[in-house]
């Protein structure tokens, strides 16, 4: 027990002094030795747990990913504003951590690391709600929403996370159903025009 607490700390550790450097630098910027020096502790006990920077920057957005799984989960029978809502909450609890993931510093790729993850829970619901429509017009569906989403939500992020999550989920879904209220599921076409 006493070991895999040790462990846990030292991981945090190495983590939380990586993204203050984060913070002031981009990754590839950013050395073992700087990491190390930071969190007090020698090289051989970083290479214990990650290769190089750039793995520890993946276990990290797979943590954080994980953790908006299991958030999803809990919420999607909720139905889709609950999820998003779920979503946002948790992001704004680890605010600073996002802030700096979605900073110019950060992952550029990491947004839709996050969408490509809800594309795999969000998939069954889209196929019931648009039955009629192909897979891969299914999943134009879930990009289409993604991509404007993303933008939302980095928008939301890199301003300090003002706004409270349901106002955000609400916004988000209000577009979104605006956008495809008109779409005729029977032919798969957008009718902008009667």
């Amino acid at each position: 027990m006493a070991k895999d607490a040790r462990v846990r700390y030292t991981k945090t550790t190495i983590q939380v002094n990586f993204i203050s450097l984060l913070k002031e630098k981009t990754l590839n910027k950013i050395t073992v030795k700087e990491i190390c020096s930071l969190a007090e502790i020698n090289r051989a006990t970083f290479y214990k747990y990650y290769k190089d920077a750039y793995d520890l920057m993946d276990k990290i957005e797979d943590e954080m990913l994980t953790e908006l799984q299991e958030a999803m989960k809990d919420s999607l029978s909720d139905g889709v504003n609950k999820t998003l809502i779920r979503i946002l909450e948790k992001m704004k609890e680890d605010c600073s951590l996002y802030e700096t993931l979605f900073s110019d510093n950060g992952d550029t790729g990491f947004p839709m690391k996050i969408f490509r993850m809800c594309y795999k829970e969000f998939e069954s619901y889209i196929g019931k709600k648009y039955p009629n429509l192909s897979k891969t017009q299914r999943a134009w569906i879930y990009v289409y929403t993604a991509q404007g989403s993303s933008g939302i939500l980095n928008y939301w992020i890199s301003d300090g996370l003002k706004e409270a999550p349901e106002d955000v989920a609400r916004f988000i879904e209000h577009l979104i159903s605006s956008t495809l209220k008109n779409f005729n599921t029977a032919t798969g076409h957008i009718v902008f025009w009667e």
